[in-house]
């Protein structure tokens, strides 16, 4: 069996899941809701995707590394012979939605038994009955105990129509100039850049309302309160780098070294 995941951590996890199982694990390296995915398929568009990220993320990443890692999986995609069998993991998030729509979208005219695993509709599932309710935003917040059991019980088969669905809308996202994408109500929402500025700056008024005036909270700090507080996912680089736009623009001030989220603190201006 091959399987089809989005994000490195979602990635290693069901390489751990699935370690002593002779599957192939195919993984695309990057969040697929930020930064302009034009032609992302294409080398114009990998190019333009990683430069964008390299320019506007910092905390030690090696983009280099991440798109070779990305061309090798579109090269592993492209390899699928017909009469293979491919399982593709799904979240309702925008990146692995959009994610599934893209690799459907590449796989056109390929004769593969196509199944997929939504991991949000899995883990309800798992849980009913159960006195803890668990809402997940991401296939990472799923371990390997989890993977194993919805690749056995939790499957459905992609049709015909689904596929064909699946590839027009990934055509069109292909086509798309937007530099922020959010799933909203079972759709792929074009945002503009500043779509989580207003979440980061309450957040940091309502943290400054809990401690000392003058206090600066700490930018990881930030980054975490906000992930968790968002109905949406998205990487912690990506608020880190709206974080830096708002100091640039003049809403927050701040106060350390921007060299790393960790080494500064900010506040409202």
């Amino acid at each position: 069996m091959k399987h089809l995941i989005f994000g490195n951590t979602a990635a290693g996890g069901l390489k751990h899941a699935f370690r002593k199982q002779n599957h192939q694990i195919i993984s695309f390296p990057i969040d697929f809701s930020a930064g302009p995915i034009t032609n992302i398929h294409q080398p114009c568009g990998i190019k333009d995707h990683f430069a964008w990220k390299a320019s506007c993320f910092q905390e030690g990443q090696d983009f280099h590394v991440d798109q070779s890692v990305y061309q090798e999986t579109l090269k592993q995609l492209a390899e699928i012979k017909d009469g293979d069998k491919l399982i593709i993991w799904t979240c309702e998030n925008a990146s692995e939605q959009i994610g599934l729509r893209i690799s459907c979208y590449l796989l056109n005219g390929k004769d593969v038994e196509l199944r997929i695993v939504n991991t949000a509709d899995a883990m309800k599932e798992y849980m009913k009955g159960k006195e803890i309710e668990v809402i997940i935003l991401s296939t990472a917040d799923c371990n390997a105990k989890q993977l194993i059991h919805f690749y056995n019980h939790s499957y459905s088969y992609i049709t015909k129509e689904m596929r064909q669905t699946f590839e027009r809308e990934g055509e069109e996202i292909l086509k798309r100039i937007s530099l922020a994408r959010s799933w909203k109500q079972g759709e792929i929402i074009d945002e503009l850049e500043t779509r989580d500025d207003t979440l980061i700056i309450e957040y940091i008024k309502s943290m400054e309302q809990k401690g000392e005036e003058e206090t600066f909270i700490n930018a990881a700090r930030v980054v975490g309160g906000v992930l968790t507080e968002s109905d949406q996912f998205f990487s912690d680089l990506w608020i880190e780098y709206r974080i830096r736009s708002l100091i640039q623009s003049g809403y927050l001030m701040y106060e350390g070294s921007l060299q790393s989220m960790r080494t500064y603190g900010v506040r409202v201006a």
